[in-house]
């Protein structure tokens, strides 16, 4: 049986905050998948300028191979489908709402990115999928090794 666990998105401030996977996996409603892919706090600044939401590489759970963003996607697209080998990817919605379909075998998750909100950090193994819901939605992807499509696992239920 699929277990299907709709979750909302959490809102978080100050410095990027990676969840202690191994105390909160099983507690935290931000971890999924033992741990596998969590939300991650993502420090935001807004005044009227506008927001500004930083990322210093040190806090991060990788060092990053690739930074990339997807802008300009139609609404409704779907993006991603597969998972990573052995990469992990840190997902920032930067603009708009982006839903996102988590899947390991026997299990899925679907959650809601929207700037201001946590960002997902997904790790090897987890299959996503990510539907653009507003129009100008910008996503921004931190991996954590350089493009390299042989090493998708496009199936849900791979690993």
């Amino acid at each position: 049986m699929l277990k299907r666990t709709p979750v909302s998105a959490r809102h978080g401030n100050g410095r990027l905050e990676v969840a202690n996977t191994e105390a909160s996996a099983e507690t935290d409603p931000g971890v999924f998948f033992g741990g596998r892919a969590r939300q991650v706090a993502c420090p935001t600044i807004v005044d009227p300028r506008g927001r500004l939401s930083p990322f210093d590489f040190a806090d991060l759970p990788f060092v990053p191979a690739r930074v990339f963003a997807v802008t300009d996607a139609p609404i409704g697209a779907v993006r991603g489908g597969h998972a990573h080998r052995s990469g992990q990817q840190l997902l920032v919605c930067l603009q708009g709402r982006i839903d996102v379909e988590l899947r390991a075998p026997g299990q899925a998750e679907w959650l809601v990115l929207e700037p201001g909100a946590p960002a997902l950090l997904i790790g090897p193994g987890i299959w996503s999928a990510q539907t653009y819901v507003t129009e100008s939605s910008v996503l921004l992807s931190l991996s954590s090794e350089p493009f390299d499509p042989t090493s998708y696992l496009d199936h849900p239920t791979a690993q």
